[in-house]
């Protein structure tokens, strides 16, 4: 019965074992074909037969650790391909690929923030949205809208006439507002005044010659006690110039500035405090992190910032030392002992006491000590005694030691920082409490370390590119000795130092001297008195001679390697303004040389008008036409200028005409034809006294315009008959001028204006 039941018993247990046996085997191919699929990058079909592997035992840890990792690898893959399918618009795709990650790892967290911004997405609706557009989330188009939004943000507005130079201005009496439409229009922009600005009650002259759309704006602006700023490239702004004005129309702007060749905040800090002060901006902004300075103030100051910083923000000049270290050591010992006592004359007497043992009234005596009874004392001999008889030496010792060391090590450092060079050991000497009257000697101990050797500390400084100051400190210390302090054995260090400030030229050597160090000392030991007989002292002690010398030189050879680079724009003075206001001016922009201009068209031949004098052969001839009828009080009279014969004129700077102002009124003086052909419109400035019964006009043809050649008429006048009789006309200066600026010589004609 016993038998029959081990034997099934037996059979049960190896069914079990094969089948566990078989199971595992079918894991591991399982989980082989998985590997198999993960290297051909399928993390589809691996996760699939991982998961198998691990259904056949879920026990096993290796099994749970590859399924866990296909989970995640698998549900990436598909995370990714979702997003690339979202940026270029497939919304619905990618909600497939998501939902495909979401089911291989059901933990993912960013395949449910992606679903739910696609649903998102898809229920918004595109019909709206661009197709560049579709593939962006909500949050990428808002961040999208304000990378579009700050890359639009415009510059303050800058004044661009369509005439850069105005040649010539002369206005006489004139009040504010006729000067700057006058600037204005030879300039090609519009002037807007401020609605409460109320111009002064007396007129201003105004003179210039080849002067900038700027500059002439700067100029009336200082001559009238008004300020001007630019709304648009062709339009300025005009108000009075005070406190209150400038507050409330002075353009702000924000500008950040990255201060790149600051090595420390104390440099970037010295850097704003410098704007802060010089340019007087209050807000100023440091952020230490990135080195950058957000500065908002007026235009100007701002500009005035910019300089600085550009001048201030240069890399630190840097050098290159070569430091060389020789040292030489010379060790010289001599010992010479040949003595009876070398150390000494040292024979003490000991008492053995006796051998037998005595009895009496006080006690008893031991045998062999070394002590006895008073009663003893005559029995006492020899040989109760001992003594120690000195010993004899012969000895001689010579050691001679040299030693030569040379360093040639390189150091470089940045001006004004410190840089060091150590050259030997660290030895270890205890710091702490000590007590010496307990068991304990040493309570509680800590060791630190001292370098010796050769120590060099080299600050730099460098004034130009070829001479530099160095602060040198030179420590040199070794071990003198030891000494026990409290049962420890401190080190004790001796020490040669140098400090020195030394200037140098570029590749000077500069040698440190005075660190050498001589120690001679002899010893002598023996019996006193004896020792000190000649020749026969020698039989009595010992002598031992030390010799030590030690020379060390430094030499220091600077290369400057790095300088600031100073330029000339650097150190130039600038315009600042007054001390109440910032102001910056800039140079006018020069334009590259135009391309030839192509031959104007040849102009229709002018009509002849038949002189009424005869004309001079190879000279021109200016004359003054006006109406042939008597005209009335009142009406308008037209009055031309005819110039005749007139060869290579370019400009007219000026023409200058005198009328009578009690019976003419001078309404307006324009440019004729003569100086207009073959252009749009030549720059022309005039200038009307009625007071004085004196007007100017100057014309001049634009730049790269051909000269003109023949007859026409060069101004035409409009005048106003305001009394009754003759009213003299005359032309009292023509300044006709060819391309070269070169005058030309013309006659001219009076007339008499008849006014009934």
């Amino acid at each position: 019965m016993k038998r029959k039941h081990l034997f099934v018993i037996s059979l049960v247990l190896a069914i079990l074992c094969l089948s566990l046996q078989a199971k595992t085997r079918k894991g591991d191919r399982f989980l082989r074909d998985g590997r198999l699929a993960e290297a051909k990058g399928d993390w589809d079909t691996a996760l699939q037969l991982y998961e198998q592997a691990y259904d056949e035992d879920p026990m096993d840890a290796g099994y749970m650790a590859v399924m866990r990792r296909g989970r995640f690898q698998t549900s990436q893959k598909h995370v990714d391909a979702g997003q690339k399918l979202r940026t270029t618009g497939q919304l619905e795709e990618a909600l497939q690929e998501f939902q495909k990650a979401l089911i291989a790892d059901p933990s993912s967290a960013i395949a449910l923030q992606e679903i739910k911004r696609v649903q998102d997405m898809l229920a918004a609706g595109t019909a709206n949205v661009r197709p560049e557009d579709r593939g962006l989330t909500p949050a990428e188009r808002i961040r999208r809208d304000s990378a579009e939004r700050v890359e639009s943000m415009m510059e303050p507005p800058a004044l661009k006439p369509t005439n850069i130079v105005i040649p010539v201005l002369k206005m006489n009496n004139q009040p504010p507002r006729v000067l700057y439409d006058t600037v204005a229009k030879l300039a090609g922009v519009n002037v807007v005044f401020d609605s409460q600005y109320t111009p002064p009650t007396r007129n201003f002259n105004v003179d210039l010659t080849n002067t900038t759309a700027e500059q002439a704006f700067d100029y009336l602006a200082t001559l009238t006690r008004t300020f001007w700023k630019a709304i648009t490239p062709n339009t300025i702004f005009v108000a009075e110039d005070n406190v209150t004005k400038r507050r409330d129309y002075e353009d702000d702007v924000v500008k950040v500035f990255y201060v790149t060749n600051a090595t420390s905040v104390q440099e970037f800090q010295e850097i704003a405090t410098a704007i802060r002060t010089v340019a007087e901006i209050r807000r100023v902004f440091t952020y230490n992190a990135q080195r950058a300075m957000i500065v908002r103030d007026t235009v100007d100051k701002v500009a005035l910032a910019e300089k600085l910083i550009h001048d201030l923000d240069k890399p630190k000049s840097e050098v290159v030392v070569d430091v060389i270290v020789m040292e030489a050591n010379t060790k010289y010992t001599r010992d010479l002992a040949a003595a009876i006592a070398s150390s000494g004359l040292s024979m003490p007497v000991t008492f053995t006491g006796g051998t037998t043992t005595a009895t009496s009234a006080a006690g008893t005596a031991a045998a062999g000590s070394n002590s006895t009874t008073l009663n003893r004392l005559g029995r006492l001999s020899s040989n109760q005694f001992t003594t120690s008889l000195p010993g004899a030496l012969l000895q001689a010792l010579l050691t001679d030691n040299r030693t030569k060391v040379l360093n040639n090590p390189q150091l470089r450092a940045s001006d004004g920082q410190k840089v060091s060079l150590k050259i030997g050991d660290r030895i270890p000497y205890a710091t702490g409490s000590f007590q010496t009257n307990t068991a304990a000697a040493l309570v509680s101990t800590q060791f630190n370390y001292a370098d010796v050797g050769v120590n060099v500390d080299i600050t730099p400084q460098v004034h130009s590119a070829d001479e530099v100051t160095l602060h040198v400190e030179v420590t040199v210390s070794s071990v003198v000795e030891r000494i026990s302090i409290g049962g420890i054995e401190q080190p004790v260090i001796g020490q040669r130092s140098s400090i020195a400030d030394i200037r140098l030229r570029e590749g000077e050597v500069n040698i440190l001297s005075g660190l050498s160090q001589t120690q001679d000392s002899t010893t002598i030991t023996g019996l006193p008195g004896l020792v000190n007989i000649p020749v026969l002292g020698r039989l009595f002690g010992s002598e031992k001679k030390f010799v030590a010398r030690g020379d060390m030189m430094i030499a220091l050879i600077p290369h400057i390697v790095r300088t600031p680079d100073y330029t000339a724009e650097n150190l130039r003075g600038i315009y600042a303004g007054t001390d109440q206001v910032v102001k910056i001016n800039y140079a006018p922009k020069t334009n590259k040389a135009p391309s030839p201009a192509e031959p104007a068209p040849a102009a229709a031949p002018p009509a002849v008008i038949a002189p009424a004098a005869p004309i001079a052969a190879g000279g021109a001839r200016a004359s003054l036409v006006g109406p042939a009828a008597p005209a009335a009080a009142g009406s308008v009279i037209t009055v031309t200028v005819q110039i005749d014969n007139v060869a290579n004129v370019s400009s007219v700077s000026p023409l200058r005409i005198k009328y009578d102002a009690e019976r003419l009124r001078l309404e307006d003086i324009v440019p004729g034809d003569l100086l207009t052909r073959g252009v749009v419109a030549p720059a022309s400035v005039k200038d009307i006294r009625n007071d004085a019964g004196e007007a100017s006009l100057t014309v001049t043809r634009p730049a790269g315009a051909a000269a003109v050649t023949g007859s026409g008429i060069l101004a035409t006048l409009t005048f106003r008959a305001t009394g009754t009789g003759e009213a003299p006309v005359t032309i009292s200066e023509i300044g006709l001028k060819d391309t070269q600026s070169a005058p030309i010589n013309a006659t001219t004609s009076p007339l008499g204006v008849q006014i009934r």
